[in-house]
């Protein structure tokens, strides 16, 4: 089987999409899928084994620099290049539904090439960054998508209930949309360490970029209004357009914080030592941030924002605040860090959870997704052969 990923930024770190799509590539390859990956050039982070058809970036002036800083850069498409990395495929999976994604379905189906589309992506992660008013451009960048990318699918991908509930509403398709998540590798559910109480020194981890969906500036406030704050420190991993302005936040707030790009091996160690996970996202789609948190045992505190799927991994009461409400916030963040506070149910319960979310059945699900619809286009083949 020969899997064609479309994966623009296929290098870049700290960007969920791209880091689940290369966990999927390593796993296919083991199990002796080959797998080409259609992405923007540059060979900083290989996968051995993967295939690359590199293109060039697009270059928008007076965007250039909010493009690098969220690390999400676009593809131009090369026609010539995805015919070349289609020649013989399986299947063409699509991870980021920009104009690469839409030049390749084009050209798949074309080429009778099966599609399969992932719905990672919401506008109004775009919006809040560019400061564009959601009732305006919200509904217009879904209906490109719809157009570009889903209505063109032949399946589609949703990580979770949440991301599935909204595509239906937003995007309607008369094809299956099955619900796969990112999943969680053994090696992060094997890393689990029960909490039981809050240390004196209080070590609060916040993962994923750094831009104004994440709402790290909530958490801020938060943990500076907390009883707590003078027995926090707060680590924020990422990178991002707010990395200054938070920096200066949380200078004027007197709170005691560091911001990191560590490595895989240094993240892994910062969620084994952390005591607590804050996440007061708007928009979330999953969260592979959070269900790393959940894994490891570490006790978090999620927004019930409705545009984000956090609140959904996690029932407890005291895991949640409601958003944006700061004070809220800073109240979950007191209960839990009092010596009664439900330290332990939390972390047993997150990494119960998180046990039901395997990356090897994802694997599993997906490879079986791929072969139906290899099955499905033979079948339409030998039809078109017998009607001729």
């Amino acid at each position: 089987m020969i899997v064609v990923m479309v994966v623009d930024g296929w290098d870049q770190p700290f960007n969920g999409t791209v880091v689940s799509s290369r966990r999927f590539a390593e796993a296919l390859l083991a199990r002796g899928v080959q797998v080409r990956v259609l992405a923007i050039n540059g060979r900083s982070r290989e996968v051995p084994g993967v295939e690359l058809f590199q293109m060039r970036k697009l270059s928008v002036p007076g965007a250039n620099k909010m493009m690098d800083l969220m690390r999400v850069p676009v593809a131009v498409p090369d026609r010539a290049l995805i015919k070349r990395a289609l020649a013989g495929a399986s299947v063409l999976h699509v991870q980021f539904p920009l104009f690469l994604g839409a030049a390749a379905i084009k050209e798949a189906r074309d080429m009778g090439v099966p599609v399969v589309s992932s719905f990672h992506l919401q506008p109004e992660n775009i919006l809040r960054n560019l400061k564009l008013p959601n009732f305006l451009f919200r509904r217009w960048i879904y209906r490109l998508m719809h157009r570009w990318i889903y209505k063109r699918s032949d399946r589609i991908i949703a990580p979770s209930p949440f991301a599935r509930a909204l595509l239906h509403r937003e995007m309607p398709v008369p094809v299956d949309v099955d619900v796969l998540s990112n999943g969680i590798p053994e090696k992060q559910l094997s890393a689990f360490r029960l909490r039981t109480r809050m240390p004196d020194r209080i070590h609060v981890l916040c993962v994923g970029r750094l831009a104004r969906e994440k709402r790290y500036d909530l958490v801020i406030d938060a943990l500076a209004m907390s009883r707590s704050a003078d027995r926090v420190h707060v680590t924020f991993v990422g990178s991002g357009p707010m990395r200054e302005a938070l920096k200066k936040q949380s200078r004027r707030r007197g709170l005691s914080s560091s911001f990191v790009t560590p490595t895989d091996a240094e993240l892994a160690e910062l969620y084994a030592k952390a005591d607590l996970f804050l996440h007061a996202g708007e928009s979330e789609l999953e969260g592979m941030s959070l269900m790393q948190a959940m894994a490891g045992g570490v006790p978090a505190i999620v927004s019930d924002s409705p545009d984000s799927a956090a609140s959904t991994l996690l029932n407890h009461q005291t895991a949640r605040f409601t958003y944006p409400d700061v004070r809220h916030f800073a109240q979950q963040i007191d209960c839990l860090c009092a010596p009664d506070g439900p330290i332990e149910v939390l972390s047993a319960a997150g990494h119960s959870i998180a046990k039901l979310l395997r990356f090897e059945d994802s694997v599993s699900q997906l490879l079986q997704i791929y072969r139906d619809m290899v099955l499905v286009e033979e079948k339409r083949k030998e039809s078109h052969r017998a009607l001729a």
